[in-house]
């Protein structure tokens, strides 16, 4: 970024992806442009980074590497980067590098930070790693790999029968994985199925980022609007597809999936399998979405059709398209930002769509006060017509949706860790800032000491926290300053358990933000964001599965706690879980509860296997 008018590098870099699957792309009309954030970018014989992304090119299959492109090369920085090409693994290469950089850019944006993998570590793509019909991020290696695959011999749809697929050439697939790592970073314990909808909202979460961050495209928006003259939920368009080549040429016929669907409001209460699941929380924020749109651009049609609205038959003035167009990639833009903001009001362990409705409604209202187009509600009348109904509330108002802050009074201690962890945070968004240097090798893991679980949970619970020395040891986080907030975070908050409804024992602190957020008033929002959570010992019953409570605490510059979004240990939560765990183990079958691996249910749901259900 430049820092200063003799600074001639450039701010952003200009890219050329597919913005819908090739064998849509094709002809042309589906290759778009995107400009992302320029970082100086290192190149050597296998690889190439950045300053969070790092692409090695190293093809499971074949043990061979490929040449990395330099995107740098004069040569390919004045023609936008290389030409799209469905064979060209160089053109993989850019095409993965610039959707991951777009979807990090819009976490950045609505988290008002720089959105940090732990360590400091940058997160790895591989675009040919293996072959197969999958594409999963690992989280162990911080890495997503793609795979690729022959389309069907029989049914390959548009592509030719044996033609290789490659996973990485879908902007949906790129954007969905790369989204699951974004949010492991965030909330690490949504890897953990302790209920149904933990894995629905890692899968519809990851959805949602893919399907919006496409309708940001101004070209693509343009002829989705001309095409469907504006009627995007009543007529099909690629925009609400996910994985069209991947699903044709696996023999299905058809895309993956679509984000639109007939609301139904039993749908809910029958959906148990966390896709089915996934499916339906898209399908609730697309009709919110395109509610929220339909109002905003009312006026528009009432102008172009002398006051009736509907539209005459043939092909509406380019001009019309063009502010619809407009209009729509505005209000899908303020759709991801609501999302993604979202995770900042979640608690930090067992989630629900409850909690991610809550979630979106007071991350929306803390920066948009007025809502003047309605689209908290939009939301929430889109979420009741599906059977998804907000918990421990009064009604489906808005207010009644709203999380409760609290407003302490302020406390020195925490306020001076806010604004150590808000100095670090300004520091990597200023524009005259530098970025450190990160360094390359992957973070050490601690192992997991598993122990003998109590029978009586509940009398015991106390005696059975599992206790924690320092927040954060050198190994996992290299960084002294980032180390220090959190080991004095940690202590605040054990000294503190009981206003936030914690155990006075056991309080690990699990993640750590600060927050810039510019209002549209221009109003100026600064935060600490940060997960506490408690573990009991591993209980055999229990799959694998930790028994866990946490709270995520919002706290401000002067010290105060303004809220405190609480997952407390409660009997009828552990009995929620232990039902989920046994009612999957009887689908499993006997062999499922004879499993040697103690993690059973944990790997069931592990991102690659999801992925791997998911992606065929």
């Amino acid at each position: 970024m430049r820092r200063s008018p003799l600074d001639i590098r450039p701010e952003r870099r200009a890219l050329r992806i597919f913005a819908i699957d090739p064998m849509l792309g094709r002809a042309g009309d589906m290759r778009v442009t995107i400009d992302v954030p320029y970082r100086e970018i290192a190149v050597d014989e296998r690889r190439f980074r950045d300053d969070r992304l790092e692409l090695i090119d190293y093809d499971g299959a074949t043990g061979r590497y490929y040449r990395v492109i330099d995107l740098d090369d004069a040569r390919v920085a004045m023609q936008q980067g290389v030409e799209p090409a469905e064979a060209d693994p160089q053109f993989h290469q850019q095409m993965v590098y610039a959707v991951a950089s777009r979807v990090l850019e819009n976490f950045d944006r609505a988290l008002g930070r720089r959105l940090r993998f732990w360590g400091g570590q940058r997160l790895r793509l591989l675009p040919h790693a293996f072959q197969g019909r999958n594409a999963y991020y690992d989280q162990e290696l911080n890495a997503v790999l793609f795979g690729y695959f022959p389309a069907d011999q029989d049914e390959p749809g548009e592509n030719l029968p044996g033609q290789a697929i490659f996973t990485c050439l879908s902007h949906d697939i790129i954007a969905h994985e790369v989204t699951h790592a974004a949010l492991d970073r965030l909330h690490r314990h949504y890897r953990e199925p302790t209920n149904p909808e933990v894995p629905a909202l890692h899968e519809g979460f990851s959805d949602i980022v893919a399907v919006f961050q496409r309708f940001t495209f101004p070209d693509v928006v343009r002829q989705v609007i001309r095409a469907t003259r504006g009627d995007l939920l009543g007529r099909p368009h690629p925009l609400v597809e996910i994985g069209a080549q991947f699903g044709a040429a696996a023999g299905t016929g058809h895309a993956l999936r679509s984000v639109a669907s007939v609301a139904d409001p039993k749908a809910f209460a029958r959906s148990r399998e966390p896709h089915e699941l996934g499916r339906l929380l898209v399908a609730a924020v697309f009709e919110g979405f395109v509610r929220t749109f339909e109002r905003r651009t009312a006026d528009l049609l009432r102008i172009a059709t002398g006051g009736s609205g509907r539209l005459p038959d043939g092909e509406i003035h380019p001009d019309l398209v063009n502010r619809l167009a407009s209009e729509c990639t505005r209000t899908a833009q303020s759709v991801l930002m609501m999302c993604i903001r979202a995770t900042d009001y979640l608690p930090p362990v067992d989630p629900t769509f409850s909690d991610f409705l809550r979630a979106m409604v007071t991350a929306d209202f803390e920066l948009n006060r007025a809502d003047e187009l309605g689209l908290r509600a939009a939301m929430i009348e889109a979420f009741r017509v599906r059977g998804i109904r907000p918990e421990a509330v009064g009604s489906f108002a808005v207010e009644s949706l709203l999380l409760q802050p609290i407003d302490t009074k302020p406390d020195g201690e925490l306020a001076d860790l806010v604004v150590r962890l808000s100095t670090l945070g300004a520091r990597e968004l200023s524009r005259t800032g530098a970025l450190a240097e990160l360094p390359d090798s992957p973070p050490f893991k601690k192992p997991v000491k598993r122990v003998r679980s109590p029978s009586d949970f509940i009398q015991q619970q106390q005696s059975e926290l599992v206790s924690e020395s320092d927040d954060l040891n050198e190994t996992e986080e290299p960084d002294v300053q980032w180390r220090e907030i959190a080991n004095g975070l940690g202590r605040w908050a054990r000294k503190n358990a009981s206003l936030m409804g914690l155990e006075t024992g056991g309080i690990k602190v699990d993640g750590f933000h600060p927050v810039h957020r510019v209002a549209p008033s221009g109003e100026l929002l600064v935060e600490m964001v940060a997960q506490l959570v408690q573990s009991q010992r591993p209980a055999p019953e229990l799959g694998g599965l930790t028994y866990r409570a946490g709270v995520t605490l919002v706290a401000t510059l002067d010290g105060r706690v303004r809220y405190a979004i609480k997952k407390p240990f409660h009997e009828s939560r552990y009995a929620s879980m232990l039902g989920w765990v046994q009612a999957f183990a009887a689908r499993g079958g006997p062999s499922w509860a004879s499993s040697p691996s103690p993690r059973r249910i944990s790997e069931a749901f592990s991102a690659r296997a999801m992925d791997g259900r998911r992606w065929r």
